[in-house]
């Protein structure tokens, strides 16, 4: 198993495989690279050089009692790029870590990127006049407000448990939540809700006209029970020159419900950029 060594003392796991440009993965809350990126690491690396982390506190990476900020964790981001000696790369983030992603872009700049995905985020999770993307469809203030407090007294976790059920567009097996649900329960309660919590103070809508690098940007259909709305192209119209890929039979989780269209989508636009 491979480890990044941040300068705090904490270990990143990562995965490591492929050869060309660089393509970095970031999961997103409660993820883990093991499990998640489980039917896309084998054929991403066919095409490129897969660099795929675990996030702090998640999956096999260290679990520090501090730094599950949005900040944070696109620190730990450009620490581990730094480390790795990443260049010219295509940064991928999934929900949370689009907005990982974002918040590196904002703060580090460009100079180590080609191009960015982001899969099944929205620039905004929580309702306001005039947006209407919100998560669910709707995700009132008050809401929000009580996001990280109800996922710290959820002592068996089957709020979470819910939102994983729903993730897919078709109802999961119960083998399948069972084992998806393992992994996530890798991330300790006081991360998750700090993240939680964080997470609902993030609006990036006015970050999204200034994006310079091609972006490909990746969302379920119609059946997106967690994203209901369509976020999707309001994005696309909404970051210059990217390119909007849909995956009618998928829900919030595209890489894992329709893997071989992901994969494919994925390399054809790493490859697009020479």
């Amino acid at each position: 198993m491979a480890y990044a060594w941040l300068k705090d003392g904490t270990p990143l796991y990562y995965h490591e495989s492929g050869s060309g440009r660089t393509l970095v993965l970031v999961h997103a809350l409660m993820y883990s690279t093991r499990y998640f990126w489980k039917p896309n690491l084998g054929p991403l690396a066919a095409g490129a050089h897969v660099l795929a982390l675990d996030l702090r506190g998640m999956g096999e990476s260290g679990k520090p009692n501090h730094g599950y900020t949005i900040e944070g964790l696109a620190d730990d981001l450009d620490e581990f790029l730094t480390l790795k000696g990443v260049s010219d790369a295509v940064l991928v983030g999934v929900a949370l870590g689009g907005l990982v992603v974002l918040n590196y872009l904002k703060r580090f700049g460009t100079g180590r990127l080609r191009g960015l995905g982001i899969v099944e985020m929205t620039p905004r999770l929580v309702s306001a006049e005039g947006w209407a993307h919100p998560t669910f469809g709707h995700f009132p203030q008050e809401a929000a407000d009580s996001f990280g407090a109800n996922v710290r007294s959820d002592r068996r976790r089957d709020g979470l448990r819910a939102f994983f059920a729903a993730s897919p567009a078709a109802e999961p097996t119960a083998t399948f939540l069972d084992e998806m649900f393992a992994e996530v329960c890798l991330t300790p309660t006081d991360a998750i809700a700090d993240l939680c919590d964080d997470m609902v103070r993030q609006d990036v809508r006015a970050q999204l006209p200034g994006i310079t690098l091609p972006t490909l940007l990746m969302y379920g259909g119609a059946k997106n029970k967690i994203l209901p709305t369509r976020v999707g192209p309001w994005m696309a119209q909404t970051i210059p020159g990217s390119k909007l890929v849909e995956f009618a039979d998928s829900g919030h989780l595209p890489f894992l419900e329709e893997p071989a269209k992901f994969n494919a989508e994925l390399l054809a636009f790493v490859r697009g950029l020479g």
